[in-house]
């Protein structure tokens, strides 16, 4: 019988080399079992920005693309912009530039905007409550082309 001690090491924050071993050691498991699978390094994380004719932000979407998916990070619409189509367009163009890249599914999580993304053809696939305390947050997905 081989008893074996580890110590668990809590970094916060942890260190850049901490990070990049752990992210190498990780893509290389997800090669193994995925060959085709592109390394996370490949990630395109872009933003579209809505703005007026003064230059102001009222609107944009933060995203990423990945492993043949869309994540949207972030989409915000100022309020008094809302309701007139700018986030529908911010995320149309979103979903065209995965889609020009590669993606087959986008995927996001939202608190208060599920009625929203419904809309415009995401549905829910899970759901977490109490994040933060009171509130539930829907993980949403829509497919945006057949897999190549």
């Amino acid at each position: 019988m081989v008893i074996s001690t580890v110590r668990f090491e809590l970094s916060e924050p942890p260190l850049q080399e901490e990070l990049s071993e752990l992210t190498s050691r990780f893509e290389s498991f997800m090669r193994q079992k995925i060959p085709n699978l592109l390394p996370q390094s490949e990630d395109k994380i872009f933003m579209v920005r809505a703005v007026n004719r003064s230059e102001h932000l009222i609107g944009g979407v933060l995203a990423n693309c990945y492993w043949n998916g869309l994540e949207i990070d972030t989409l915000w619409v100022e309020d008094s912009e809302r309701g007139k189509g700018l986030g529908s367009s911010l995320l149309s163009q979103a979903e065209s530039f995965g889609i020009e890249n590669g993606a087959v599914v986008s995927f996001l999580k939202t608190v208060e905007a599920k009625g929203f993304y419904e809309k415009l053809g995401y549905e829910v696939y899970g759901v977490l409550e109490d994040r933060p305390i009171g509130t539930v947050i829907y993980h949403m997905k829509k497919r945006l082309r057949q897999k190549p």
